[in-house]
């Protein structure tokens, strides 16, 4: 059970991060990815729950972590996981009192409660298919939610070598001000562009992360682009196909089954 209970080992975004947006939002999300065996959804969130949630909760309420969740794929694609929790901080100084608060619960559980934890977990995750990200957030916003996310859009991308600058001012000049105006109608956010902070998938180097509270927020999004005009949509499309490998640009859509706040 140790993989849910000690967060250097257990937790890590995601995307997106879910990632709390605050005025000064936190800029580290590890998202762990788990592969469920068929028909123990609900098991997995029940031994979460008895396992960590408790950590979880004194954590949050010492405004250690800023937020933590689960969440599923809506969209299906060949990844091999079933289940994500992401747990965001501040900084790695965070992330160190995390290890030490789950590793504090794990030393005070009895023996017996600890070895049926253990049975169980290996009766619900297949072994081996654990996955670590862990996102540093370049750009996010700061307004708060208006409504509890319960989806959430993964797009990810490879940057070419030396083009991170490029990329992160083609965001701040296309999407934030999209972002921006989508989520004042109130069905988007939190949102944001990060990179890997370690790098352990070699697939992508760069996210876009949104939380929407509602599917119509891809519809509102869709009209921004729109409104923008075919002229400047084909411009920086040009411009993100010269930075980027666009052949290896990935999307998803993930249902937030839990999330804190």
């Amino acid at each position: 059970m140790r993989h849910l209970r000690i967060p250097l080992v257990l937790i890590s975004l995601l995307f997106a991060a879910v990632v709390t947006a605050q005025p000064a939002p936190a800029r580290l999300t590890w998202v762990r990815y788990y592969d469920v065996m068929p028909g123990k959804s609900e098991d997995f969130l029940r031994l979460m729950r008895e396992s960590s949630q408790a950590t979880f909760d004194r954590l949050v309420a010492t405004k250690t972590i800023a937020g933590w969740g689960v969440a599923v794929p809506m969209t299906h694609t060949e990844a091999p996981w079933t289940h994500v929790i992401y747990i965001t901080a501040n900084d790695w100084s965070a992330m160190e009192k995390i290890v030490g608060a789950f590793e504090a619960a794990e030393m005070n559980r009895p023996a017996a409660e600890a070895k049926r934890l253990d049975e169980q977990e290996a009766g619900i995750i297949r072994s081996g298919s654990l996955r670590d990200v862990i996102l540093q957030h370049l750009v996010q916003s700061t307004a708060p939610p208006s409504a509890k996310p319960r989806y959430l859009g993964v797009d990810t991308y490879v940057i070419k070598s030396g083009r991170d600058g490029d990329a992160l001012g083609l965001f701040n000049e296309w999407a934030q001000p999209l972002f921006t105006s989508v989520a004042a109608k109130g069905k988007l956010g939190p949102w944001g562009f990060s990179s890997q902070n370690v790098a352990l998938d070699g697939a992508w180097t760069h996210m876009v992360w949104y939380f929407m509270s509602d599917l119509g927020a891809l519809v509102d999004f869709d009209s921004a682009m729109t409104a923008l005009g075919a002229g400047k949509n084909r411009a920086y499309d040009v411009r993100l196909r010269d930075l980027s490998e666009p052949e290896k640009h990935r999307s998803q859509i993930l249902r937030v089954i839990s999330s804190v706040p």
